[in-house]
């Protein structure tokens, strides 16, 4: 075996021990790897098993390879089937999410450079595992006390190995070990340091949007992302943040624009009386921007002028 191909072996060694250093016994590692440039297959191995490194940093060559970063107790992928964990893991993209990392006071146990361009993936090994609420509970707070990207809190995450390559650009970028240490933090060390949850939509939330008339509304079937670049004139960034335009100075961007409109947008920034982020949806936002009330005639002078700007009619039964 070549001294590279040693290194690479060597790395992701190190990484998936990390994985299964407090697994449950007879937990699985989930394995997800690129066919034909596009579709992921996937197959589940023993996370404790010795040749899990070897067969992944052979396959890493020469395709696009990703692990589930908490066990599996069974051959599923989905919330169900993760087994208590004990890590916690970050996704920083650019410089603000570096820098925001480089003062973090818990310094990360593993970092992992994805191989794109100054993406790295961040990892703080626990003393005692975590179920499934309390893990995403705890990677949703360090996503905004580190201003990474919050699709990446779930338990059910898959991410790269070191020592395997990223092929996304067509030019194969090693994924590398960027840091390890065998250090592992208690919960509670890591809880004390990182910000409130961030509030979730409730089940009013989602029952409201659930309505008949809302189900047709098309103004609501916009994308976030679109709406926002529409009515902010500001283009989300690859982190899917911008500067908050409802409140300024926002060096930092705090102003999150989620994939759905469900979901909307959310601005960790803004300050409010209760002291729980600021976000809603597209009314929400262009009620703050405009002046405009969301209840009585002033909430039709504003669905008619949204109507207007995006060129949208409702569909009157």
């Amino acid at each position: 075996m070549s001294a590279r191909r040693t290194r690479s072996f060597g790395a992701a060694e190190l990484f998936l021990g990390m994985l299964a250093a407090y697994a449950p016994a007879h937990s699985l590692l989930e394995v997800r790897y690129r066919v034909h440039g596009a579709r992921l297959h996937r197959f589940f191995i023993a996370i404790h098993a010795r040749t899990a490194a070897r067969i992944i940093t052979q396959m890493g060559q020469r395709t696009d390879v990703y692990v589930g970063c908490a066990p599996r107790v069974r051959r599923g992928g989905g919330r169900q089937d993760i087994a208590p964990c004990a890590l916690l893991w970050a996704d920083c993209d650019g410089p603000q999410a570096l820098a925001a990392l480089d003062a973090f006071p818990c310094r990360p146990t593993v970092v992992v450079c994805s191989g794109t361009a100054s993406n790295v993936h961040a990892f703080w090994a626990l003393t005692a595992r975590l179920n499934v609420h309390q893990l995403e509970d705890a990677n949703r707070r360090l996503a905004l006390a580190l201003g990474a990207d919050p699709r990446c809190a779930d338990a059910a995450r898959i991410l790269r190995v070191p020592g395997t390559h990223s092929l996304k650009s067509g030019n194969p970028r090693p994924v590398r070990l960027l840091r390890y240490t065998p250090a592992r933090y208690r919960p509670a060390d890591i809880f004390a340091v990182l910000p409130p949850a961030p509030v979730a939509p409730t089940a009013g939330t989602v029952a409201r949007a659930q309505r008949p008339e809302r189900a047709s509304d098309p103004l609501l079937r916009i994308t976030p992302a679109e709406y926002v670049r529409v009515l902010t004139g500001r283009e989300p960034g690859r982190d899917h943040k911008i500067a908050c335009p409802l409140h300024a100075p926002d060096n930092t961007p705090s102003f999150h624009v989620y994939p759905t409109a469900q979901e909307g947008w959310t601005c960790f920034g803004c300050p409010t009386a209760n002291g729980k982020p600021l976000g809603g949806d597209i009314y929400t936002l262009a009620s703050m921007l405009w002046k405009l009330p969301t209840s009585g005639q002033g909430f039709l002078r504003l669905r008619k002028r949204l109507e207007q700007t995006f060129g949208v009619r409702r569909v009157r039964a």
